[in-house]
């Protein structure tokens, strides 16, 4: 995009702003100094990441889930924490940095009301953030979905929990007491507890966004979405595996509780589609508002196992809109590879295995991208290479006008940077945000193994007319065999303008423990100012 420039004393000129350039490059993990704790094997550091300002000084910080960790020198094994790093006027900091768990409550008879660190509950697996109980701070919800609960004297293994921390002037309470835990009977009596079964992991996919459109003290009162993808349907839960979501509404004073919920299926009345099983509805969820000037955020689900046109497995992304009363079905669409939306459908392609939203064309309405990391570039002859597709906000929603694919073989005089190679699988993650200061989101895609597992990642920069191949680039950072680079990815501006958070979890430490973990930092150059030859 041209930008004019009109400085004082200076004539006019014209800037045309760049790639993004990577000018830092910052990595963290369990043995930087200043972080309290050390690496330890299989701990898979920063297997998820999200950001938000949990204090309330207008910088983000960042929260680093490690599903794997232990407790007690390893005696509770893949209980799981979040390390919360925050954010400073130079950037993150370990001034201030913290760990959230569950408590180590765990006497009595009812574990369901308890919430107390097991082994296996792999607490930090999934993380969203947003400001839940009204109040200017961004709150945190974390993901619990192997958690097991004891209903009526019977234990259910990986029935799935959340726990909700809230942020404050000083952040969170020491170690996050005091957060909010719910699972899958909080609130909602016997009739609910009967859908739960082992294996449902609850708690396996989250996201926030306004659904309602509810404010207090001018403060929006953020929705949580959460993501039971292995739900199963039907008497003896013979449709396996169909998945459901529930969203849990913001509060001002209650924040998010077990009671003021919505449950959302392919069976609910109203919905496209039906439940079928292996579909795996909500195993990936993004909000945005795919409409111009709408007040309300819509919710994009990703069913990865949904067969289309008989296609096993072809995946599609079924997109719900928000309204004053939440949100709402009978205008709901599933999007697929058929149709009108570029790509061919195949079986095994997983369409929405990933989602994420943001602005591409700078207009008033938010567009979606979504991942099909095992699609296959038949022109090479290339499988599970994956793609991205994405789809544009208008007036009415999403549209099928102007779509694109993306790939590492994309036939233009511009394709994207890369080579395509068989299980490379881009697109299994995706974040969008604008890292070169112009007037459009970028669109962030995670490649995590390329390269036998080493990981790397393209940026594809958004433009008036959308996401564009021209200036894309290409980046590994060194990483290293089984790194998994991008397994996890967030933008955010820790105290340094645009930052990229890359997780790694495959990353091994200096002393050669496996699978540690680790997380890279990136800071994007802002764009140089190209002055005219004098001054007037």
């Amino acid at each position: 995009m041209n930008k004019t420039l009109l400085l004082c004393g200076c004539v006019l000129v014209s800037h045309t702003l760049p790639a993004a350039v990577i000018t830092d490059n910052v990595k963290w993990n369990l043995d930087t100094a200043g972080i309290s704790g050390a690496n330890e094997p299989i701990d898979r550091f920063g297997e998820t990441v999200a950001r938000g300002d949990f204090n309330g000084d207008g910088i983000d910080d960042l929260a680093i889930g490690i599903p794997n960790h232990d407790f007690f020198g390893g005696a509770i094994l893949n209980t799981g924490t979040v390390l919360v790093i925050y954010g400073s006027a130079n950037g993150l900091s370990t001034n201030d940095e913290q760990y959230l768990f569950q408590t180590f409550d765990n006497s009595g008879s009812n574990l369901e009301t308890l919430n107390g660190i097991e082994a296996n509950d792999f607490f930090g697996h999934a993380m969203a953030s947003g400001d839940f109980n009204c109040d200017g701070f961004t709150d945190l919800a974390v993901g619990t979905p192997d958690e097991s609960v004891t209903i009526s004297g019977e234990l259910l293994n990986a029935v799935g929990a959340i726990n909700i921390f809230y942020g404050a002037q000083t952040g969170f309470p020491d170690n996050g007491q005091g957060s909010t835990f719910i699972w899958q009977g909080t609130g909602q009596g016997a009739l609910f507890s009967d859908f739960i079964e082992d294996g449902d992991r609850f708690g396996w996919s989250m996201t926030s966004g306004n659904f309602d459109g509810d404010a207090d003290n001018g403060h929006a009162c953020d929705d949580l979405a959460v993501g039971t993808p292995f739900e199963d349907f039907g008497n003896a839960n013979q449709i396996a595996n169909g998945g459901v979501i529930d969203i849990f509404f913001g509060h001002p004073t209650d924040g998010i509780t077990g009671e003021n919920r919505q449950r959302m299926s392919q069976n609910s009345a109203g919905a496209e589609g039906s439940t079928d099983a292996n579909d795996q509805f909500g195993l990936s969820l993004a909000a945005g508002r795919f409409r111009d000037g709408s007040a309300f955020d819509d919710l994009a689900v990703g069913i990865p196992g949904e067969d289309i046109n008989g296609l096993n497995n072809a995946g599609g992304v079924q997109v719900f809109y928000g309204s004053s009363g939440g949100i709402t079905t009978g205008s709901d669409e599933i999007w697929s590879q058929a149709g009108s939306i570029e790509g061919a459908v195949e079986a095994l392609d997983r369409f929405g295995t990933s989602v994420t939203t943001g602005n591409f064309d700078g207009d008033a309405a938010e567009d979606l991208a979504i991942g099909v990391p095992n699609e296959h570039i038949n022109v090479d002859g290339i499988n599970d290479a994956g793609a991205v597709n994405v789809i544009y906000g208008s007036a009415g929603g999403l549209t099928t006008t102007g779509n694109q694919i993306f790939h590492q073989s994309s036939p233009s005089q511009n394709s994207l940077n890369g080579l395509a190679e068989a299980a490379d699988q881009f697109g299994d993650s995706l974040v969008a945000g604008n890292i070169n200061y112009d007037d459009y989101d970028d669109l962030v895609v995670g490649i995590p193994r390329e390269n036998s597992l080493r990981g790397a990642f393209n940026v594809i920069h958004g433009g008036p007319g959308g996401l564009t191949l021209s200036g894309n680039t290409y980046h590994t950072l060194g990483a290293s065999l089984g790194d998994e680079m991008t397994r996890s990815l967030t933008l955010g501006d820790f105290g340094n303008g645009a930052e990229l958070v890359v997780g790694m979890p495959g990353d091994d430490s200096a002393d050669a423990e496996n699978d540690t973990g680790s997380v890279q930092v990136m800071t994007f150059a802002l764009p140089d100012l190209i002055f005219a030859d004098d001054f007037d």
